[in-house]
């Protein structure tokens, strides 16, 4: 049931980024080709090991609909090794994943975001630790429905050059947990003459929602948001940012956080710094690769493992089959996910020992 004086690092957006940024809409659940990245050849193939299996034994995998397509690429060649282990998938949207894993009906679950707080807290309430947590993509550069990148859009003739993750998080939250000064007015961030004492108009989503919650916590660290954000939501077919992009007309002053699908002829996208002062970088994909835009995104498959217990070795080979350079190729060829650096390769396949 598949059920900005500062230096500026690749400012324009490539022709590759604008070509794919489909029209305002609800979130897709299929995105056209964003990419044709290639796997880096330094990831190493996969090794697969002996997996015991009783007869009729299954491996399930419950979560993301939007992750079907890469999630069956590793279905299929798993199957071909293990041919009497079965394997199921049941993607139906990401929030199924976590109650399935609380439930004991899902051996994993893949997951298009990081889980929300109330799915986390049920998993750690009934078991009593985390759940386990693996990278197995990077999320897309702009496909609204493919866990794309967050970005700052501001009024097109807003001469912001460029934003740090501290002057965000004292834009939007009332704890400044990365202590910047306050900032209300585009004259705190540097803008003279007409902008100077400009209040700054923020627009959100409120709460639950995936992208609210993934700029709370890598932005404001679990910080407090303000109170006096403009929340917005879709119109029939037409996304909430966008709804916030076109309302900006009223509001020069407008900041929103949202997506690349979301930009309109009023409004342009903010480049981002890690730090204050740079470098600043726009989404490309180029840049979403390699997480040096500060935004770029994960996407993640959750375990129910026990500290200090082994995985199940059929839990651990479909993990480091994600892992290869088989299993990133999946990701590559899908044109939207864009497959993990070497690094970052290195860096989960330590976690499954």
């Amino acid at each position: 049931m598949s059920r900005i004086v500062p230096r500026v690092v690749a400012v324009a957006l490539s022709a590759s980024v604008l070509a794919f940024t489909p029209p305002a809409a609800n979130a897709l659940k299929y995105a056209p080709i964003e990419h044709h990245l290639k796997v880096d050849p330094s990831i190493p193939n996969w090794s697969p090991q002996p997996v015991a299996s009783e007869p009729e034994e299954e491996l399930n995998l419950v979560g993301a609909d939007v992750m079907d397509e890469i999630t069956l690429g590793w279905i299929k060649i798993y199957r071909k090794q293990y041919p009497r282990l079965s394997v199921t998938m049941e993607a139906r949207a990401s929030g199924s994943g976590g109650p399935a894993l609380v439930n004991g009906t899902a051996d994993m679950a893949p997951v298009g975001r990081e889980l929300l707080p109330a799915e986390h807290e049920a998993f750690v309430k009934k078991f009593g630790y985390e759940p386990f947590a693996i990278r197995v993509a990077t999320g897309s550069a702009g496909s609204l429905g493919k866990t794309a990148a967050s970005i700052i859009m501001v009024d097109k003739d807003n001469p912001i050059q460029g934003l740090s993750l501290a002057q965000l998080d004292a834009i939007y939250s009332t704890s400044r947990k990365r202590g910047h000064p306050p900032v209300t007015t585009w004259g705190d961030l540097g803008l003279t003459g007409a902008w100077k004492n400009r209040p700054i108009h923020l627009y959100g989503l409120k709460s639950p929602n995936g992208i609210e919650q993934y700029f709370q916590a890598r932005v404001m660290e679990d910080g407090t948001y303000k109170t006096d954000i403009q929340f917005t939501k879709g119109e029939g077919f037409t996304h909430a940012f966008t709804v916030a992009a076109k309302d900006m007309a009223t509001h020069p002053g407008g900041l929103t956080y949202a997506l690349l699908a979301n930009v309109q002829p009023n409004t342009k996208v903010v480049p981002l710094s890690e730090n204050d002062g740079g470098p600043y970088y726009m989404p490309t994909v180029a840049n979403v690769y390699t997480h040096k835009y500060p935004l770029s995104r994960y996407v993640y498959i959750f375990v129910n493992r026990p500290p200090g217990t082994p995985l199940k070795p059929k839990v651990k080979e479909f993990l480091k089959l994600v892992l290869s350079r088989e299993g990133q190729a999946v990701v590559a060829n899908e044109g939207v996910y864009i497959p993990l650096t070497p690094d970052v390769v290195r860096e989960e396949l330590k976690k499954l020992d």
